[in-house]
């Protein structure tokens, strides 16, 4: 009897220390997991390349691939639509651009890991009124007061911006923006 009783108390000891374990482990976990769920902070300016990967076009639109690299140490948010600004002579400007969010334009928002990459799209056009009258002259006057370089995307949520050099933009007949992020598949 004392045998059948010991072993029932260790059985017991064993199944408590067991399931303490587990519960401690399953809390642990649930935490870990929580913890993985919760997004990261906004990218910075000062953690991200930015380059012109990019251009095509058709019907008079062009668009252009603008690559975003995380270059920092840590994981970190790309979304939402940046503000932009160009230059022209030795003047820069807020560009007016539009959000766009038609099917060749909708990335989504993404995480990017140090050296992935997201992206940004732009569309220009080059048929509208502005460049359909007064002929030659007159064109290259109207393409020359809207064309910018240099150009300068402030990133949302206060994060800085990211500078793009060697990209040009006629925006005569509009800008399209993307917000920053990634393509759905």
């Amino acid at each position: 009897m004392k045998l059948v009783s010991a072993q029932f108390f260790v059985r017991s000891v064993l199944v408590t220390i067991g399931l303490a374990v587990g519960l401690s482990v399953i809390g642990v976990a649930s935490s870990v997991s929580s913890a993985s769920n919760a997004l990261p902070a906004p990218c910075s300016g000062v953690n991200l390349w930015a380059g012109l990967v990019g251009r095509n076009g058709a019907g008079g639109t062009s668009f252009y691939n603008v690559a975003f690299i995380n270059v920092g140490h840590t994981s970190c948010r790309l979304s939402g639509y940046p503000k932009i600004e160009g230059t022209r002579g030795n003047e820069t400007h807020e560009l007016p651009a539009v959000h766009e969010n038609v099917a060749d334009l909708h990335l989504a928002p993404t995480v990017l890991a140090p050296r992935m990459a997201g992206e940004l799209m732009l569309a220009t056009g080059s048929l509208c009124n502005a460049l359909n009258t007064g002929g030659r002259v007159k064109i290259q006057k109207v393409i020359a007061a809207n064309t910018y370089t240099f150009l300068t995307f402030d990133l949302p949520d206060s994060a800085g911006s990211v500078i793009v050099q060697g990209l040009s933009l006629d925006i005569a007949c509009g800008l399209g923006v993307s917000q920053l992020g990634w393509k759905k598949s």
